[in-house]
């Protein structure tokens, strides 16, 4: 057999298991962390505010410095994926799945360009925008509207950019 892939293992780092300990958490501990998510009242927004304005920073500085993708992707991702964490856990679920449409993107753009620039920027917008305007929940039909033009601009990238593509 010519050109077979051959499967790679990789070997699990334990620390975080000997850190939390084993088996199988109590039924307590989860209806306390339950109860604990649903009557949440810390406000969403102090919690998103310096996380959007890191993501605001770090959209200037990839339009300012285009050469260094790998290391403003990476940046990039990061308060995204708090978002998108986030979200979900103070009842902003349309901020959740925005984040994610925009983590998937990031992974798979090889190349930044003003496209993909006025994408990620459009995001950050919308996200400061939902929050501003306490948004929570799915956002109904204006929600669903934002999911689909998101998905929408990052198939057109994909589209018009073939070669910034990364495939897995």
């Amino acid at each position: 057999m010519t050109n077979a892939k051959q499967a790679r293992i990789i070997k699990v780092d334990k620390k975080l298991q000997s850190k939390v300990g084993f088996g199988d958490i109590s039924d307590i501990a989860v209806i306390r962390a339950e109860t604990v998510i649903q009557n949440n009242e810390v406000d969403f927004k102090e919690v998103a505010a310096p996380i959007l304005l890191r993501l605001r920073d770090l959209i200037a500085q990839a339009k300012d410095t285009p050469d260094q993708l790998d290391l403003i992707r990476s940046e990039l991702i990061k308060p995204i994926m708090e978002l998108k964490a986030n979200g979900g856990m103070f009842k902003y679920d349309l901020v959740g799945k925005l984040a994610g449409i925009m983590l998937s993107f990031l992974e798979h753009i090889s190349e930044f360009n003003s496209d993909a620039l006025e994408i990620i920027n459009a995001h950050e917008k919308t996200l400061s925008l939902i929050i501003a305007k306490t948004m929570n929940g799915n956002g109904g039909d204006l929600g669903k509207t934002l999911i689909t033009e998101l998905e929408g601009a990052c198939d057109r990238y994909y589209r018009k950019n073939p070669e910034k593509f990364l495939s897995n």
